[in-house]
């Protein structure tokens, strides 16, 4: 007795019906890769870089440039020549190149974040921004050079070496905020009357720790070393909505550097006596737009 061959038709017909979905997956994947295609060469570059500008400025208050605008692979904006016009700051923040990406592992979830990275002032940041406000920064190598016109003209200038943040742009009762700062370098120039032979005022370099809750904050270490003044200190900020409603007390002790010019341990005296081990006691109070230094008590 003889059966039907039903094996051979039956694989006859499975492969018939692979054939059109692959057909399908393959014909999807062109139209998908033909729209992405599509995007790249037909991106409003310009239409986005006046929106950026617009925006920024509305919500900022800040005076926005922007060079260029293109969008690459796997949807990284990038935006060169940046010039960001910040209210306190003598002169504008330049942005050599700045790139923004989506934090892939975050898509997915209830607090999707995007991922920055430029370059500024010769050095390096990164910087991971969450939907909800979350923020997590990191700087190396940048050189900074800041005109000051008060109490009389000067300039501070040095690389900023190392720093990280952690914090939230939001800052609520709850906020915890952290942030380490390493100067290398740093000097004051157009001080010409505290130093004989030189023009600057060598503060070599400075560390700085900051943590805390909300808006009150402890600066829980600033010192200097290495330079024509050993500073020691500690202190609280309380942040708000400017520099100017921005409060500032600084705890500090001072001390000529091995190496100082006298005029710089002459100009010491006049904060007082020094204590026993031969550091000045010196208070920093004020708005971060108006610091006071003081003697202290």
């Amino acid at each position: 007795m003889r059966f039907p061959a039903w094996p051979h038709k039956l694989k006859t017909s499975s492969t018939s019906l692979q054939r059109p979905r692959l057909f399908l997956l393959a014909g999807a994947g062109l139209l998908l890769l033909g729209m992405l295609i599509g995007i790249y060469l037909f991106f409003p570059a310009e239409a986005l870089r006046q929106r950026i500008i617009q925006e920024v400025g509305m919500r900022t208050g800040m005076d926005v440039q922007i060079g260029q605008v293109a969008l690459y692979p796997l949807l990284t904006l990038d935006a060169n020549r940046i010039k960001l016009g910040i209210t306190g700051l003598p002169q504008p923040l330049e942005i050599e190149q700045l790139s923004i990406a989506p934090q892939w592992s975050t898509l997915l979830s209830g607090d999707p974040g995007m991922q920055l990275q430029g370059r500024v002032m010769f050095g390096t940041i990164t910087a991971g921004l969450q939907k909800g406000g979350a923020i997590s920064a990191s700087a190396n190598g940048l050189r900074f050079e800041l005109p000051m016109q008060k109490p009389i003209p000067f300039s501070i200038m040095g690389t900023l070496s190392e720093a990280s943040l952690n914090s939230s742009t939001r800052l609520g009762p709850e906020t915890e905020t952290g942030l380490s700062l390493r100067l290398a370098d740093v000097s004051i120039l157009g001080l010409e009357i505290l130093k004989a032979d030189s023009p600057g005022l060598s503060l070599g370099e400075i560390t700085l720790d900051l943590d805390g809750q909300g808006r009150a904050l402890r600066i829980s270490a600033l010192n200097a070393k290495g330079g024509d003044l050993e500073v020691d200190g500690n202190g609280t900020l309380q942040i708000g909505r400017t520099a100017a409603t921005s409060r500032i007390r600084l705890v500090l002790q001072v001390r000529p550097g091995p190496n100082a010019d006298p005029n710089i341990s002459s100009l010491l005296q006049l904060a007082g006596e020094p204590g026993p081990d031969g550091r000045y006691p010196l208070q920093l109070i004020g708005t971060l737009a108006n610091p006071i230094l003081k003697p202290g008590g």
